[in-house]
């Protein structure tokens, strides 16, 4: 099976792609960082047998289908439909933080992803986020303060997210999208989610 993942803001392929691959060793996987043309790239690259989006990479996918881009077996490990949590969908960080980390960003790039590592329970390390990324970086915290989508999962589509994450309010969004599957002990970390998704996609 050929994948494609639409990864997390800041979430280091380097980091990423191992805990993909202890739960989908046979599968041959294809990874994107977030950015302003990742769907269109990710469509590009096609076709997929399965398209997954991790955090900031399942809001683009929910954007990207509330555009009218077709997308055809996609799961969602922890979906954003908005990242702020005065948009009352599931966001847990207020809108003043997501600011400070983007200045905190263009003045200390390393210091500022090893908070948020940090803070959402992520054991990746900023030396292995490409010095080159700064701009998509600021792009992605522009995506997370300003948009929103509306809480809907098309249809056939798959999501997860962890009952104890800690960027996002799980039964808020259970609440809000009753198709999301709260996965108990799970937080924003994916190792948790990969494997309720292997378990059920298997």
């Amino acid at each position: 099976m050929k994948m494609a993942w639409l990864l997390g803001w800041a979430v280091p392929v380097a980091w990423f792609a191992p805990l993909v691959r202890e739960h989908f060793p046979h599968d041959e996987h294809v990874y994107f960082q977030a950015g302003p043309d990742a769907v269109e790239r990710l469509q590009a690259a096609g076709p997929f047998d399965r398209v997954i989006g991790y955090s900031l990479g399942a809001h683009l996918l929910l954007v990207a289908a509330a555009r009218g881009i077709r997308l055809e077996n996609v799961a969602l490990l922890a979906p954003i439909f908005a990242f702020p949590r005065e948009e009352n969908l599931g966001g847990k960080v207020a809108r003043t933080q997501v600011r400070l980390l983007k200045r905190w960003l263009r003045q200390d790039q390393p210091a500022a992803l090893a908070d948020f590592y940090s803070r959402a329970g992520l054991d990746a390390s900023e030396a292995l986020t490409p010095k080159n990324e700064s701009e998509n970086l600021l792009w992605g915290l522009e995506r997370l303060e300003c948009d929103r989508v509306d809480p809907t999962i098309p249809t056939s589509w798959k999501a997860w997210c962890g009952a104890d994450d800690a960027l996002l309010d799980a039964a808020q969004l259970a609440a809000i999208a009753p198709e999301i599957k709260i996965v108990p002990q799970a937080t924003h970390h994916p190792a948790v989610l990969l494997r309720a998704m292997a378990e059920e996609t298997r």
